[in-house]
């Protein structure tokens, strides 16, 4: 991918540091590995795949927000097929994909990219800004979405927002109105870190910066009660950002349940 050195050092309004979301780049690591520098400073959690095996592994829904098909993807279309298909990973069907042709690539190969699955597609070369504004739209659309879903599941629990009503591997989670709209928050974006400002104005309604020890009060209570269903540490702080949910993917059973449970990036 081909990035202009002034674009590099004038970045517009918008390119605050801080974790924007999980993206995961399919394609020969060299050749993004300058689309991946520019992610990952913008505060993406880039995650890499090179190959088939390693792009079924990692591109667990609740895992990635969003998969780009960048430079010399390994089987390329076939992969994106067998995405869509939910044939690489459980539910990954529904994950967003941007498709990054080469500058040889004809309009009929972009269209077979949409034909296969794509949601978006470009060509290179591109500036990065119009990169970051695809990624943004997408990933835009994709938490539209996930919003309006009236149950929310990630990996063995089930928040349904309509009935007010959470289970834990089939064990009912008794919760206060807003202890469970807190775990509905985290629950719609669950390997997202929701920064404890942000959790106050969405489930406190906020308007203004507010006292945080609220937050950590009530996900304190929160992480008690779901251990009490037998899912120990699935709510994470991480440490001076805010509150995440466990990765669906890890064992459950032996986590130990406990206030100071934090994670590093």
């Amino acid at each position: 991918m081909i990035l202009d050195h002034h674009e590099q050092q004038q970045r517009p309004r918008g390119y605050a540091p801080g974790f924007r979301g999980a993206l995961l780049v399919y394609g020969e690591e060299r050749a993004n590995a300058a689309l991946i520098g520019e992610l990952e400073q913008d505060g993406y959690e880039v995650r890499r795949a090179s190959q088939p095996r390693t792009l079924a592994e990692r591109c667990e829904p609740g895992q990635v927000d969003l998969v780009i098909f960048g430079m010399a993807p390994a089987r390329g279309l076939e992969m994106l097929r067998a995405l869509r298909a939910n044939a690489l990973a459980p539910g990954a069907a529904s994950v967003p994909v941007l498709w990054m042709g080469t500058s040889s690539e004809t309009t009929t190969g972009l269209l077979r990219a949409f034909d296969a699955g794509a949601d978006d597609v470009t060509r290179h070369p591109l500036g990065y800004a119009e990169l970051l504004a695809r990624v943004r739209a997408l990933m835009r659309r994709r938490h539209s979405l996930i919003n309006d879903a009236a149950v929310l599941t990630h990996g063995p629990l089930t928040v349904d927002t309509l009935a007010c009503a959470a289970d834990f591997a089939g064990v009912p989670v008794e919760l206060r109105p807003r202890e469970f709209a807190l775990l509905a928050h985290l629950a719609r974006e669950p390997m997202r870190v929701h920064e404890r400002q942000e959790v106050l104005r969405a489930v406190w309604a906020y308007q203004r910066p507010g006292t945080t020890r609220t937050v950590d009060t009530h996900a304190g209570r929160l992480r008690r009660k779901l251990a009490a269903a037998g899912a120990s540490g699935w709510v994470c702080a991480v440490f001076g950002i805010g509150y995440r949910l466990a990765p669906a993917s890890e064992p459950y059973g032996d986590r130990i349940s406990s206030p100071e449970r934090s994670l590093t990036r």
